[in-house]
């Protein structure tokens, strides 16, 4: 090992006595580099090296190399003769690099920072530019040939890849080739074929530009001679080439957009540059005829109807080929195939029509003159829709559509008014079929429309809720609506405390009892009465029980389901009321008189408007400055006693609790609940070792190793072994 190390280490005298003889670092600067670099070197010669280990050499030899470039930027010697020290630590990155992918080439994300490395030296090359770009190129190249070849299933790299020939190379043909093979290992990559798509339609802006520059198809113009070069070079061979073998994973078979495409470039005269200023009138107009089906698309096209045969349910990946279509000139009868595809493979789907209703006001803008007649065009597709498709989702795009434009035209009140009454209509006309047009998703936005427009909300909500009984959703919208109303004094009578209250518990949390934000809305507007002396503290423990009961009879309901989701969910619930108890019982006023036993609730009633004759004369919602110690004990000792504590409430009454001796129970408490997992048990021992309870840690410890499944042993005990160093 010592031996590998000096050599590395004798490589760089050079590099390290042109830095001092340049003034870049001083010697003791030279020497703290030299003993950062013997770290790095012998970590990198363990028996087991990890990714990060590399990184973090490779991050200090950058942070080195910055500030070289720093300090002779500052001493002005950007100008002087390139030296040693110039090159030599981006060659010793890109030696780590090679040392870091051949040790761990199944990281993907490895390679990706070794090519993103290559790029940014070349972007910030020295000396001989033209030199060093072809010798970065053509590293570059190598690396993707490897990477790819190591992850051949891998769509990013190939997709750099292909940028890296079409962009560096100039040459569009290899960046075809490479995205066609990327194809027929993984055909159904959204990815790839919206980069093969955008391909294609780049190489034809191209051909156009160097077209109109030679006079060909219209009148001679002026253009970028970069970009003839680029294009003049796509079929010659590049010294920078990704000379990549051919993969076990390809197989013989082609993808059917390579012979299609081989086809419609066939018809392309190659020779058109060299030849172009001795062709003739005649000539020039057959060759316009000839190449007219490749330059409006027709490759493209093909492409696109190769990747809606791979991916054929996909909206969104349509709607990323619309776009890219948009961004190109001449695109447009493309862009309409691929609308008009939509419209033919997705007839039921609301998404789809919505958006094929409104997808022209992206070719408008907002200030133009045309935005009216485009909007009132989107309604009218809308309705046409709606005659077509009546359903509730197709109705809820409506509306959403309607109240966005609403609430975006607040500068112009005329369409203002204008989508406020297409609005109310179509809530109306929802409202006369709600058998046929509503779900509860339009509950909820028709909900908020009537709500705006200052009509009968509560009774819309009303019957919603006999509609979808079991709808948290909904529930939760009504309840909502109801609580602010008698919050506000502006449903007095008909949402008064003790019903609201009823229909929380013998509706609302039993037809959805596994709601969190159901539950935290009633205890909200229960703790809400306790701060208006409207309801005593051992009535708001007694509703804590009884939620603490019905939702763990929800979670045993739960547990005998084959939903592992479900389960979850109701386990979440139940810590979360029990901490939530926790944390009220912590925040009552230190002069409150102690919380009763759980045994003292039964009698314990729910309505509100109950005489209280034991409610204290202090001010209750009063947060304490340390918490209420007494009342913290009593409730985590009933909900212990009465209830399924979950581990997180023992979490949190650690956090809160400050005597040991309770501490020590909690922790045992908490041991007990959650014996499988190796954090309660690191707790319990770090508890007690910060005690000085070492005798009693052993004891706890040997009990963890019994209960610990045998797969996180190594990582508890290592964990156990830190906390004593």
């Amino acid at each position: 090992m010592a031996e590998v190390v000096q050599y590395h280490l004798e490589q760089m005298v050079g590099e390290l006595e042109d830095l001092e003889r340049r003034d870049l670092f001083t010697k003791p600067e030279l020497k703290a580099i030299v003993k950062k670099r013997t770290k790095f070197e012998y970590a990198l010669r363990r028996r087991r090296v990890k990714c990060i280990d590399y990184l973090r050499y490779i991050e200090y030899e950058i942070n080195v190399d910055a500030l070289r470039r720093q300090r002779k930027q500052r001493k002005q010697q950007h100008s002087a003769k390139t030296t040693l020290s110039d090159f030599s630590i981006t060659q010793r990155i890109i030696a780590i690099f090679e040392r870091a992918v051949v040790r761990h080439p199944e990281d993907v994300q490895l390679w990706l920072q070794f090519v993103e490395f290559i790029k940014s030296r070349r972007r910030m090359s020295t000396g001989d530019a033209d030199e060093e770009d072809d010798g970065h190129s053509r590293l570059l190249s190598q690396v993707f040939a490897r990477a790819i070849s190591a992850h051949p299933y891998e769509s990013q790299l190939w997709i750099k890849a292909a940028a890296h020939e079409l962009e560096v190379n100039m040459n569009g043909s290899a960046a075809r080739a490479l995205l066609q093979r990327a194809l027929r290992l993984i055909s159904d990559d959204k990815e790839l074929w919206i980069e093969y798509f955008r391909l294609e339609l780049l190489l034809v802006e191209k051909i156009k530009a160097r077209r109109r520059v030679l006079g060909i198809d219209g009148e001679k113009e002026t253009g970028d001679s970069d970009e003839v070069q680029a294009t003049g070079s796509e079929d010659t061979e590049d010294a920078g080439f990704i000379d990549l073998p051919q993969l076990d994973e390809e197989g013989g078979q082609d993808l059917m957009v390579e012979k299609l495409t081989e086809k419609a470039l066939a018809q392309l005269d190659q020779k058109t540059a060299a030849s172009a200023g001795n062709l003739t009138e005649e000539q020039r107009a057959a060759m316009s005829q000839q190449t007219n089906a490749y330059l409006q698309g027709a490759v493209a096209q093909i492409v696109f109807e190769q990747a809606i045969q791979a991916i054929s349910d996909d909206l969104s990946f349509r709607q990323e080929l619309i776009a890219i279509a948009g961004q190109f000139a001449g695109a447009e009868q493309l862009r309409q195939r691929v609308l008009d595809s939509i419209g033919q493979d997705f007839v039921t789907d609301a998404d789809a029509r919505a958006y094929l209703c409104s997808v022209h006001l992206s070719t408008i803008s907002t200030e133009s003159p045309e935005l009216i007649d485009g909007l009132q065009l989107a309604v009218e597709n809308f309705k046409q829709a709606l005659s077509e498709l009546d359903t509730p989702e197709m109705w809820a795009k409506y509306v959403e559509f309607l109240s966005q434009w609403l609430d975006a035209s607040e500068s112009m009140k005329s369409l203002q008014a204008y989508f406020a009454a297409q609005r109310k209509r179509a809530v109306a006309m929802i409202s006369e079929s709600r058998d046929v047009r509503l779900n509860e998703e339009l509950v909820l936005s028709c909900a908020d429309v009537i709500e705006a427009d200052g009509g009968d909300v509560l009774s819309w909500l009303a019957d919603a809720t006999q509609r979808f009984p079991e709808s948290a959703d909904v529930w939760h919208r009504r309840m909502s609506a109801l609580v602010a109303g008698n919050c506000d004094g502006l449903a007095s009578g008909i949402a008064s405390s003790s019903r609201i209250d009823n229909l929380f518990t013998s509706q609302a949390l039993l037809q959805a009892p596994a709601s969190r934000k159901l539950w935290d809305l009633w205890f909200n507007w229960t703790e809400l009465w306790f701060s208006r002396k409207d309801v005593s503290a051992d009535k708001v423990q007694a509703r804590y029980m009884s939620a603490f009961a019905r939702v763990t009879q929800q979670r045993t309901l739960q547990a005998l389901s084959a939903d592992p989701d479900s389960l979850a969910q109701v386990q979440a619930l139940v810590a979360h009321l029990q901490t939530r108890y926790i944390d009220w019982a912590w925040k009552l006023p230190a002069s409150h008189q102690p919380l009763s036993a759980f045994g003292e609730l039964a009698h314990a009633q729910f309505r509100p408007d109950d005489d209280d004759s034991d409610m204290e004369d202090s001010e209750q919602c009063a947060e304490p400055a340390t918490g209420n110690i007494e009342a913290l004990r009593q409730a985590y000792r009933n909900v212990s006693r009465h209830a399924f504590p979950m581990p997180g409430f023992y979490r949190r009454c650690i956090e809160l609790e400050t005597d040991a001796k309770h501490l020590a129970m909690l922790h045992e408490m908490a041991c007990r609940v959650d014996e499988a997992e190796s954090e309660p048990w690191l707790a319990y021992l770090r508890f007690l070792a910060e005690s000085k309870q070492l005798s009693q840690a052993s004891d706890v410890f040997w009990r963890a190793t019994q209960t610990i499944p045998d797969a996180e042993q190594p990582a508890f005990e290592a964990a156990y072994k830190n906390m004593f160093q």
